[in-house]
């Protein structure tokens, strides 16, 4: 649909890790994916930094923090070190892919810097 995409902190565990079956199924029916991709994730986006996260709030906001949190596992420095890694073994010929680990960073706080990263990558501006 485009030719580029910014993907920052990417919840691929939805539904049982659905896009890993969509990028399986694609790359079985196409030999290139023509496309520029940034992928970055915090590097706190993972248990130890959520726990480390929810450790920062006053304890009258951590059991609200901690509810909200229970819903969503904290894998995403894995998985998507997973998706590029498997998306790169491709070899796609046409593929242009990014990846960073974006330092000091946790879920609630990436998104602004996801967003200047990604920027500059797919706009080949300097970094």
């Amino acid at each position: 649909m485009f030719g580029g995409y910014g993907i920052g902190s990417p919840s691929l565990y939805w539904d049982n890790f659905l896009v890993f079956d969509h990028k399986s199924y694609y790359a079985r029916t196409h030999d290139d994916l023509p496309v520029k991709v940034h992928f970055s994730v915090g590097e706190y986006e993972n248990s130890e930094g959520e726990k480390r996260w929810l450790d920062q709030h006053p304890p009258e906001l951590r059991l609200a923090a901690e509810a909200l949190a229970a819903d969503e596992p904290f894998g995403r420095v894995g998985d998507t070190q997973r998706m590029v890694t498997q998306l790169r073994g491709r070899d796609y010929p046409s593929l242009d892919i990014d990846f960073e680990i974006l330092p000091r960073e946790y879920h609630q706080t990436a998104p602004p810097l996801a967003l200047s990263r990604s920027l500059r990558f797919l706009l080949n501006a300097p970094r």
